[in-house]
């Protein structure tokens, strides 16, 4: 076997192992998983070992298997031009995807460094700062709000001021021109 398909096998049983134990020492219960394994396999070879149309099925199981397989059907269905234009046609994409795997190689050192690993530690001094920049981004949205009102009020007060002058200016102007006209 090659060593891909050993790594395969092995993250398979793995996963098999988690669904199956869980998170129990599974040390502590696979001889017992074994027996019971191999009990099963003994008691269906017992059962089947006569019987030609059951070892038919198996022997189908395994090719429908194959069958089912897409890199079977392509290979099967697909010739070798046909291929290659589909590889061709992905070109652009393949070569997207590589660049995307180099650069991510490229970071894995920064993901696997000791600062990142370290973060979870600091989750509850994280929360705390957040908390605090919302209190104050709430502040400065109540000191903004306020400081527009002020700026609504001391506009108005101007403008009133400023009518108030006109008005006064225009009784004085019109004051002193009934005193010229009353001299004249």
């Amino acid at each position: 076997m090659a060593d891909h398909e050993l790594d395969s096998l092995e993250k398979r049983l793995d996963f098999i192992e988690s669904l199956v134990f869980g998170n129990s020492e599974k040390d502590a219960f696979y001889p017992r998983c074994i027996d019971k394994l191999a009990n099963i396999q003994e008691k269906i070879a017992t059962a089947t070992k006569n019987k030609k149309r059951i070892s038919e099925i198996y022997r189908k199981s395994r090719d429908v298997h194959k069958f089912l397989d897409p890199a079977y059907t392509d290979e099967m269905t697909m010739s070798e031009e046909a291929k290659e234009e589909v590889i061709l046609a992905e070109e652009e994409f393949l070569r997207n995807q590589a660049k995307n795997l180099e650069t991510m190689e490229e970071l894995k050192p920064t993901l696997d460094s000791e600062h990142l690993k370290a973060t979870p530690k600091f989750t509850d001094k994280f929360e705390g700062l957040s908390q605090i920049q919302i209190t104050q981004q709430d502040q400065t949205a109540n000191l903004t709000e306020e400081a527009r009102k002020m700026l609504t009020t001391y506009n108005n007060i101007i403008t009133l001021v400023s009518r108030q002058f006109v008005q006064w200016d225009e009784m004085l102007t019109s004051m002193e021109a009934k005193k010229l006209q009353t001299k004249d």
